[in-house]
């Protein structure tokens, strides 16, 4: 358990690492490029690792040095001799399955207690329209089979209402079917900003997407992803904590190596503005000034979902009522981020309340409490956010190794007080 003291005073410009939502899409695109690949700035994350671990099973060749990574890309994708074990990353697992599809043979996907609590199902018959079989050994849910080597193409009917990420799986290996590929989404795609981030990492590697709005994706066969050389931009929703911290204590944060262009959470500074913070942005950077008497208001968090809970620490110390709509998928991630949050914000004293797709939080004196953080990073980082106004204890902290290993570190840099409880 660590202990966070509040914090009186808030004045510091940092940086954060590398986006782990771009590093995602880069390390399979780069495993499947013609040639060398460096790619610098890579995040050193559970989820990073796990990805760099599994690519390795395909037949990539990565070496890592400090925060950057070479990868030679794999000649004839061969097929793991043994199970694929993605821990607790989602991402990788639904990226990692549609790699399997190109391997010849059979490949296992199994993960953690959460992963297998994570429906996989749309994602696997998805595959299954473009020629790929599965068995699924858990209901719609992981551990799961993947029988590769059969990625025919065409037209596949996905729906995409729990997970942008299904999509996403689609559109990085469609090159590579014996046909184009044309994915119809069938229902309103969540998290578009996701899939945008997606293609435009496609295009930078040499592959291009034709698209209809957020209805229709298409991908001609015969592309192939050239290596290169790329850097990682610092990770928003990792910045987003500290720009959040800004917004309570109140203090100043500026925080610098931020792309504004890499399709990423970056609409969390805008709803500090719209609460009554003074935001800055220039160059590739970003400040946030937090002054008094924020007010609550309604936000719609379908395309920022993991800055979600980040938002929710804010509405703690704000003039009235904050409601956080569209995040129905919160409840498939980590944890079930939006009842366990509410859940977790009861016992700091704030009056909150869910639906299936809504949080509605009513700001308020805040105490401090000792909260878990259900094996969540992102419920662990949020509230040590809260901690750093009210105080507060957070059990299992080692859960932020999943994004952000130096995240406590990061913290005791700006200034906190964070210790061992």
């Amino acid at each position: 358990m660590i202990e966070i003291s509040p914090l009186e005073k808030l004045d510091a410009e940092i940086t954060v690492p590398g986006s782990k939502y771009i590093a995602n899409r880069v390390l399979i695109i780069a495993a499947l490029a013609n040639g060398n690949s460096i790619i610098k700035n890579v995040p050193d994350n559970e989820d990073i690792n796990a990805s760099i671990n599994a690519l390795k099973k395909f037949g990539a060749e990565i070496k890592k040095e400090k925060d950057t990574l070479e990868i030679k890309g794999i000649e004839g994708i061969k097929t793991p001799d043994s199970e694929i074990d993605v821990h607790d990353s989602g991402t990788l697992m639904r990226f990692i399955t549609g790699v399997a599809s190109l391997a010849h043979g059979k490949t296992k996907i199994t993960g953690s207690q959460r992963i297998q609590q994570r429906p996989v199902n749309d994602l696997l018959d998805g595959l299954k329209q473009l020629g790929v079989d599965s068995e699924k050994l858990n209901q719609d849910c992981p551990p799961f089979i993947v029988n590769g080597g059969s990625l025919k193409g065409g037209t596949v009917k996905i729906k995409a209402n729990v997970s942008s990420q299904f999509v996403s799986s689609l559109l990085l290996i469609a090159p590579y079917a014996k046909e184009d590929v044309e994915i119809i989404i069938e229902d309103e795609l969540v998290s578009k900003n996701y899939v945008d981030m997606t293609i435009e990492v496609m295009k930078q590697f040499n592959v291009n997407v034709e698209r209809e709005g957020y209805k229709k994706f298409i991908v001609k066969s015969g592309q192939k992803y050239n290596a290169r050389e790329y850097l990682i931009p610092s990770d928003i929703s990792s910045a987003n904590y500290f720009l959040a911290a800004a917004a309570i204590i109140p203090g100043r944060v500026k925080i610098n190596n931020i792309d504004f262009n890499s399709k990423q959470e970056s609409k969390f500074a805008d709803i500090l503005k719209a609460m009554g913070c003074e935001v800055r942005k220039e160059d590739n950077a970003i400040e946030v000034i937090g002054k008094q008497g924020l007010l609550g208001l309604y936000v719609d968090m379908s395309d920022a979902p993991d800055s979600a809970q980040t938002l929710a620490a804010v509405a703690c110390f704000v003039k009235g009522t904050t409601k956080i709509g569209n995040i129905g998928n919160l409840k498939y991630k980590e944890s079930d981020r939006i009842n366990d949050t509410v859940s977790e914000l009861e016992k700091v004293g704030i009056k909150a309340s869910s639906t299936d797709n809504e949080m509605t939080i009513e700001g308020g004196t805040v105490s401090n409490a000792v909260i878990g953080s259900h094996n969540d990073h992102r419920m662990a980082m949020s509230f040590a956010i809260i901690g750093l106004k009210s105080g507060i204890k957070i059990q299992n902290p080692e859960s932020v190794n999943k994004s952000f290993p130096g995240f406590f570190d990061k913290l005791r840099e700006i200034g906190a007080d964070v210790k061992d409880a």
